[in-house]
């Protein structure tokens, strides 16, 4: 089941529903000079794989990416899905369970019925809403009043997928994901690439990878366009302040008004079977 957030009337196009066009790493930096360092989003997403000297580092970005997404994006418009069986290490995030911002799957039942439901999410949209002149969400939600939430999938692929679902799914997920607002950043351990696991595989070979080995981060042309200022520039990954971006996120959360039923519709199920 989805839901429609209501806004007011607006303007022909209202850019601040627009999903970022980049996802930010960190900081190209030179004798105190920083300039930041976007991948692009319009591809739907990234691979992060990395050794374990490295975790740190790639915990913090990954942290530090989603809460700066969720305070730079109008309240309630992104939702932040994680899949995975580790550890809990993502501290600054839980809180954000409690407004519905983060939610997780940490068993195989619960990562099945996330799937289900993204995957009917973008049948649906792809379905009902988008056309030429809305190719994806992100066009629908600068034109119209009824918004459709963004999610951000972060897929721990030691867990997930799994070799029990079908691969055409995935490949129809992996496909078809980014225009109906649904973006994945998939991570793991750099030996997830000698995985057998054929769902693995279609992840890994559909998006490109960010590759971290003894806290250092490989960056491609495909990561960055303009890496050759890499030559001299170096690289610091992302380090923000997440109480303050916590901060922020919670001002911006009318908690009042999310829970008046009049601000909350629920679509029809139109999932194609």
């Amino acid at each position: 089941m989805e839901y429609t957030l209501k806004s007011h009337p607006m303007a022909q196009k209202d850019e601040k529903y627009a999903f970022p066009w980049g996802f930010h790493l960190g900081d190209l930096v030179k004798e105190g000079a920083r300039i930041p360092l976007y991948t692009p989003t319009n591809d739907g997403g990234f691979c992060l794989l990395y050794d374990r000297k490295s975790e740190p580092k790639v915990d913090a970005l990954l942290e530090g990416l989603c809460l700066e997404l969720l305070s730079t994006l109008p309240h309630g418009s992104l939702k932040i899905d994680m899949f995975d069986f580790g550890k809990k290490k993502f501290y600054s995030l839980s809180p954000l369970q409690a407004l519905g911002l983060y939610n997780t799957a940490y068993n195989d039942e619960m990562m099945k019925i996330f799937f289900e439901d993204l995957e009917e999410i973008i049948i649906s949209r792809h379905s009902d809403l988008l056309c030429c002149n809305r190719p994806n969400i992100s066009e629908h939600n600068q034109k119209s009043k009824h918004k459709k939430e963004y999610h951000l999938v972060l897929m721990n692929l030691k867990n997930f997928p799994t070799e029990d679902i079908e691969l055409r799914r995935i490949q129809n997920f992996v496909e078809s994901a980014c225009h109906a607002g649904v973006y994945v950043i998939a991570f793991g351990y750099l030996d997830i690439e000698q995985s057998s696991n054929e769902n693995v595989k279609v992840i890994l070979n559909h998006f490109k990878t960010l590759k971290v080995t003894q806290g250092k981060f490989a960056i491609t042309k495909e990561i960055f366009e303009f890496s050759e200022l890499l030559e001299d520039h170096h690289f610091e990954s992302l380090q923000l302040n997440k109480s303050q971006l916590l901060q922020t996120i919670f001002a911006h959360a009318d908690l009042e008004k999310m829970m008046d039923p009049k601000n909350i519709t629920l679509e029809v199920n139109t999932k194609v079977r």
